[in-house]
Parts: structure tokens; sequence; C-alpha cells
């Protein structure tokens, strides 16, 4: 398993960059699950979202630092962009 989570990210720009498919590998759900969860399609249950975070190496605590510094407009701009 370790062998397969380093088989699926790549380095671009000094940054991990991970395919879908790589951390839907990882969480063990399906890729259409991580599709819809990090397209803002679907609210995942609390499972689901430790498992994709956990999938991409990362802890919750990194979530919620990340989580808490998008800002009320970041949010407007997104759903103006999306809708």
């Amino acid at each position: 398993m370790e062998r397969g989570k380093n088989l699926q990210k790549e380095l671009k720009d000094n940054k991990v960059v991970y395919s879908y498919h790589g951390v839907a590998s990882n969480a063990l759900l399906r890729k259409a699950t991580i599709n819809d969860t990090l397209n803002g399609i679907t609210s995942p249950k609390a499972t689901t979202l430790i498992s994709i975070v956990e999938a991409m190496e990362f802890t919750m605590t990194d979530f919620g630092k990340e989580f808490d510094s998008i800002l009320d407009e970041e949010i407007k701009t997104y759903l103006n962009e999306n809708s």
C-alpha cells in the first residue's frame, strides 16, 4: 500500500499533485465520489472526508487550517463562477 501511495502523486512546480484516481485508490472510495466531493457537487459524510484527507497524506489539522483560511468572498466568487 505504501508503494502504491508513492506512485499516485507527482511533483509539479514543487507541489504535490494528486490524481482523482490516486486519491480514490488510497481512500478505497469510488473515483466518482472523489470527483463529486472535490468539485463541490456533493457534501461528503465525515468518514468520507476523513478518508480523502488521509489518502492525500494530510491530517485533519491541516484540513482544518485550510478550511478556516477560506474567506467569505472566496466562497461567493466560487459560487458565482459555478452556478
